[in-house]
């Protein structure tokens, strides 16, 4: 038997996991680390934190594989998913040029974004990559030259948290995938290649863009002796090309085939559906993309804070509930929703908006920011608790309405991953909510799953991606509606959404 490590890097902590080549999970190991907020709006991470829990993490889950009988030398290949498309800009000797990397969630470019879309082509960019001007923060690039030219004046690379963590393992130069490649909106979306125009946008030379990878798994280095001290991995352990944490959990979720919708609940809130046309949004907010190694296409649209405004609730609000789930060696958020259970659907009239990055749903508004309404003297901490749960649910049905739109018809299979599937209560309200089944693979750290096939895909184990698929996806369970819990969650979507409209048309724009 052979053994793959899949890393999941996300925005709030990273999980380390070992596989076999059938899919099952042998060990994992997860750490959490910090976000920075200069100034409102503002989101930053240091990617040497980032490093050291991940590579941790590593240690420590194959550590525990090998206590589980797992032989080290029987690891044969490593594979990353990345957070969503923030940067590691580095100088010439590959050292970032900044303290701290600036994150995806971060709105610092918001104010200059409209003295930019007038040196655009609207039209001719969106033709081009699929993706609206300032629909992700890639206009941060711009930013910097305005405000830290000192800094931008030293960039030699321009990477992604992948490319960046693979040179980490071994790579023998910086290598992005699709999935990155598509975000950083400099790429055509037919080709899968830097565009001249696209770069000419942020001002980019080309020459500090990686190497474009197009298939899953590709072998970009090995891991050397130094390197394998760190990561507890043996020498000569390939590293390959892995994935954006979306289109690993995509993969991991086995969605290869038209009219497969996922949800990715984990800081963002990711909407996507496997399409086998290339259709652009007529109303340019849905981004159309390459389903890498499967031969079809994406239709993405995502929140910008989806499970990291229920880590909000936990970490403000929720401080006796986290001492008492550290006291007792239990997840925290277990007793959160534990206690929202004590409050009912609707939450008793309580509205909570989670827009704490801006709003992404069928109203865009950058500048909109999260509220509770509705809040009275008899209102409760499960109530809240129950607000911000539901509220999360009601940004992802919006956003399935409007993917849906565009697919042409009503999407039937549904899968959820990210930490949200360790819930059953959380899932079954995303079956009431939505008003459709909802399916949970077997392994619920699909981000982690995905990146392990990718390893496998570059060990040789599996041809291809499909095959992949085949041999490590299996769906475990379906949450269906509760007919009694329907009407009342479409009620309080109807109450949501006009609290949405209220706070977009009199507060924030």
């Amino acid at each position: 038997m052979k053994y793959l490590v899949g890393i999941d890097e996300g925005t709030t902590g990273c999980k380390a996991s070992v596989f076999d080549e059938t899919g099952k999970l042998i060990s994992i190991k997860g750490r959490e680390y910090p976000s920075y907020y200069p100034h409102p709006g503002w989101v930053e991470q240091n990617i040497e934190e980032i490093k050291d829990a991940v590579f941790a993490c590593c240690r420590d889950a194959v550590a525990s594989a090998r206590r589980k009988g797992v032989d080290k030398n029987d690891i044969v290949a490593i594979s990353h998913s990345n957070q969503g498309i923030t940067m590691v800009l580095l100088d010439e000797n590959e050292k970032p040029v900044r303290d701290r990397t600036i994150g995806w969630q971060d709105l610092r470019y918001v104010d200059i974004l409209p003295e930019l879309q007038k040196e655009v082509d609207i039209e001719k960019y969106w033709n081009i990559s699929g993706m609206m001007f300032g629909t992700y923060n890639i206009p941060i690039l711009r930013w910097l030259q305005e405000n830290e030219p000192e800094n931008w004046a030293k960039v030699r690379y321009i990477c992604s948290h992948q490319d960046w963590f693979l040179r980490q393992y071994g790579a023998t130069g910086f290598f992005i995938d699709e999935g990155c490649l598509n975000f950083l909106s400099m790429a055509d979306k037919e080709t899968n290649e830097w565009d001249d125009y696209l770069t000419s946008v942020y001002k980019v030379d080309k020459n500090t863009l990686p190497k474009i990878i197009h298939s899953p798994g590709t072998v970009v280095g090995e891991v050397t002796e130094d390197i394998a001290l760190q990561l507890g991995l043996p020498v000569g352990c390939k590293v390959c090309s892995g994935g954006l944490d979306a289109n690993c959990c995509l993969m991991g979720a086995g969605a290869k085939e038209a009219g497969t919708q996922v949800l990715v609940m984990g800081t963002a809130g990711v909407s996507i559906v496997v399409t086998d046309k290339m259709v652009l949004d007529p109303n340019k907010r849905i981004t159309v993309r390459s389903n890498p190694g499967f031969g079809n296409y994406q239709f993405y649209i995502m929140t910008n804070t989806g499970a990291s405004s229920f880590r909000w609730f936990r970490d403000e609000l929720c401080s006796m509930e986290s001492a008492t789930a550290k006291l007792m060696q239990i997840d925290p958020y277990n007793i959160i929703t534990a206690m929202a259970e004590n409050s009912k659907p609707g939450a008793n009239g309580i509205v909570a908006l989670t827009c704490f990055q801006g709003s992404h749903t069928r109203i865009k508004n950058e500048k909109a920011r999260g509220a509770f309404f509705g809040i009275n003297l008899g209102t409760t901490k499960a109530d809240l608790a129950q607000a911000v749960l539901e509220g999360i649910c009601y940004e992802m049905k919006d956003i399935l309405k409007m993917n849906e739109h565009l697919y042409g018809k009503e999407i039937t299979s549904i899968r959820l991953c990210g930490g949200v599937s360790k819930s059953p209560y959380w899932c079954q309200m995303f079956a009431d909510i939505f008003n459709r089944p909802i399916e949970l693979i077997e392994v619920s750290e699909l981000g982690c799953l995905g990146a392990a096939m990718c390893a496998g895909i570059g060990a040789g184990l599996y041809k291809d991606a499909s095959e992949a698929v085949d041999k490590c996806v299996h769906i475990k369970e379906v949450y269906t509606p509760n007919r009694d819990n329907v009407r009342i969650y479409q009620d309080a979507f109807d109450r949501w959404f006009e609290c949405l409209n209220i706070t977009n048309n009199q507060i924030y724009v």
